[in-house]
């Protein structure tokens, strides 16, 4: 382990808190995964995303529809969609 205070002791520091919080990432995907939860949020997800991206070429209300998808991919069920397909990729 590096000297306390170096640039070595910073790098090992970092790289090391990055391990962790990729492990823990990685252990709560796999939690809701086998809870059951992922596919209740993809399911919900979907839908609602659909139901905004057909009404999202409408000239009078299209733009409330786009930042309704926005908000949607920004939720926490977003973020696991987004989790889980960057995870299937690696």
């Amino acid at each position: 382990m590096p000297e306390k205070g170096t640039y070595k002791w910073q790098l090992f520091s970092y790289w090391s808190d990055e391990y962790r919080q990729t492990r823990a990432d990685h252990s709560a995907y796999i939690a809701l995964n086998f809870a059951g939860a992922l596919d209740v949020c993809r399911t919900k997800l979907q839908a609602l995303m659909q139901h905004h991206s057909q009404h999202a070429s409408d000239a009078a209300c299209g733009e409330r529809h786009h930042r309704a998808m926005q908000r949607l991919q920004n939720t926490l069920s977003g973020a696991a969609m987004a989790y889980e397909s960057n995870f299937q990729r690696h």
